[in-house]
C-alpha cells in the first residue's frame, strides 16, 4: 500500500500519472476522465487492451481487406467509448474488449494451427451438405474476410443441378434444411453474420419447386416492420422450429452501448408462402421475452 501511495503522490505532484501495468496506449497521453483514462485506472482493462492490441496485429496480416479491418477497429473503439452511457461503465467495457477479441480470432481463425492465408484456393471453411425428400445442397463459403463466396450445389433435383456462386457481406455460421411449407420439396436455409460489433444477420436461402429446379426464398428486411424492427442493432440468431422460421435478436433501449442491451430479447416466426416471383417468409407472430 505504501508503494502505490508514493506513486500516487508523484504523479499528483508533476502532473503525471504512474502506472505499473501499461495498456497498448501512452497513458501519460490522455484525459484521467476519458475511457482511455479508465482503462489505465483499471487492471483488468489494461491486460484486456493489451490482448486485444496483439490479436488486431495479427488479425492485419490475416485480413485481406486491411483497410475495411482498421474502419471496422475505428467503429468498435467508438462503441466502446459509449459505455460511459451505461450504469456501469468498466464492466460495459470489459464486455466490448472480450466480445471483440472473440470476434477476431474467430473471424481470422487467429488460434488455427494453420494460418488461413496458407489454405489452397479449393478450400473453404465452411463446407457441410444437407439431405431431405431426395435432395441434397452442398453449402460452402470461404468465411476469410467480410466479404466472402458461398457456393450451393444442389443434386437430385429433376431438372436444374446447376451451382449456385454468390458474393456474402459476412461469414456463414449455420445452415439447415427442411420443408417448412410441407410439399415435399425441401428449402436450404443458410445464416450469415455480418463483421464488425454488430454482427448483423442475413438470410440467403432457396426452395425446391417440385423437386425440378429452385426459387429464391425472401426474407423481408425487418425495417420494413416498424414495430418488429424496434430496438433492433443485430446480433441475430435463426433457427427453425418445427415448421416455423424463427428470428432472435435483443433489444436495446435508448442509450444501450453495443454490448449491453437491456431490453430484453425478441422473437419472430415467420410462415414460408408463395410470393409473386418467389417464395416469402411472412410474419406471422412477434413475442418480446424478457
Amino acid at each position: 500500500m505504501r508503494i502505490k501511495t508514493l506513486l500516487v503522490t508523484a504523479s499528483m505532484l508533476t502532473g503525471v500519472w504512474a502506472f505499473a501495468n501499461h495498456p497498448s496506449f501512452d497513458c501519460t497521453k490522455v484525459k484521467k476522465d476519458s475511457s482511455e483514462g479508465l482503462i489505465c485506472r483499471s487492471d483488468r482493462l489494461t491486460d484486456l487492451d493489451r490482448e486485444l492490441a496483439a490479436v488486431y496485429k495479427k488479425a492485419l496480416t490475416e485480413a485481406t481487406d486491411t483497410q475495411l479491418l482498421k474502419a471496422e477497429q475505428r467503429g468498435w473503439i467508438k462503441g466502446r467509448n459509449d459505455c460511459w452511457k451505461a450504469g456501469d461503465e468498466e464492466a460495459c467495457m470489459v464486455g466490448a474488449y472480450r466480445q471483440r477479441i472473440d470476434e477476431l480470432r474467430g473471424k481470422y481463425r487467429l488460434d488455427d494451427t494453420k494460418p488461413a492465408k496458407k489454405q489452397t484456393a479449393k478450400a473453404y471453411a465452411f463446407d457441410k451438405s444437407f439431405s431431405l425428400d431426395g435432395i441434397t445442397f452442398h453449402v460452402q463459403a470461404t468465411n476469410d474476410g467480410s466479404e466472402n463466396t458461398l457456393l450451393i450445389t444442389p443434386s437430385g433435383l429433376t431438372e436444374e443441378n446447376d451451382v449456385i456462386k454468390q458474393k456474402i457481406n459476412g461469414m456463414v455460421t449455420s445452415a439447415e434444411i427442411a420443408d417448412l411449407n410441407k410439399d415435399g420439396s425441401p428449402e436450404i436455409y443458410i445464416y450469415v453474420t455480418s463483421a464488425g460489433s454488430g454482427a448483423y444477420g442475413t438470410l440467403v436461402a432457396y426452395s425446391a419447386n417440385k423437386k425440378a429446379s429452385l426459387s429464391e426464398v425472401y426474407l423481408p428486411p425487418l425495417e420494413q416492420n416498424k414495430e418488429a424492427a424496434k430496438g433492433y442493432m443485430g446480433h441475430d440468431a435463426f433457427s427453425i422450429v418445427k415448421h416455423t422460421f424463427t428470428q432472435h435478436f435483443p433489444i436495446y433501449k435508448k442509450n444501450d452501448p453495443n454490448c449491453c442491451p437491456t431490453g430484453g430479447k425478441r422473437q419472430l416466426e415467420y410462415k414460408l408462402v408463395p410470393g409473386e416471383a418467389t417464395w416469402q417468409l411472412r410474419l406471422v407472430k412477434m413475442r418480446d421475452l424478457k
